[in-house]
């Protein structure tokens, strides 16, 4: 009588498989997306639409301008009811200078929010090394 001796040699498959996995990590830091360095307070935006915007410009000699105005902080709430009342979806933009200490500028944001502003933002300068 004749038997058969069936044997499957999986020698072959694990050989490419592991084969298949070095290669996978290998190559697999390479898949990933670029690393974003973040070097605030330069940022990368699209342009928005200005027509709405309050420019609060903080220089880094203390001194608060709105409209072309030199204010001084406890002017500031007044001028900006008065403003965002007749611009009730404006944005008043924050233009601080890069120096400031950021309590100065956040006790500056306290005073905007307080006068009633619907949203604030920081204005930033586009990064130099853009890709």
């Amino acid at each position: 009588m004749l038997t058969v001796d069936c044997k499957i040699n999986v020698v072959p498959v694990i050989n490419v498989s592991l084969v298949v996995v070095l290669t996978l990590m290998v190559i697999a830091p390479f898949l990933t997306g670029e690393e974003i360095d973040v070097d605030l307070p330069q940022a990368t935006a699209s342009q928005a639409d200005d027509t709405d915007n309050i420019e609060i410009l903080y220089t880094s000699d203390r001194r608060i301008v709105v409209a072309e105005t030199v204010l001084a902080l406890e002017e500031l709430p007044a001028i900006l009811d008065e403003m965002f009342r007749m611009l009730p979806h404006g944005v008043a933009v924050v233009k601080a200078d890069q120096g400031l200490p950021y309590r100065e500028v956040e006790a500056l944001i306290a005073v905007i929010d307080a006068a009633g502003a619907p949203r604030i933002a920081l204005a930033t300068r586009p990064r130099e090394n853009q890709r």
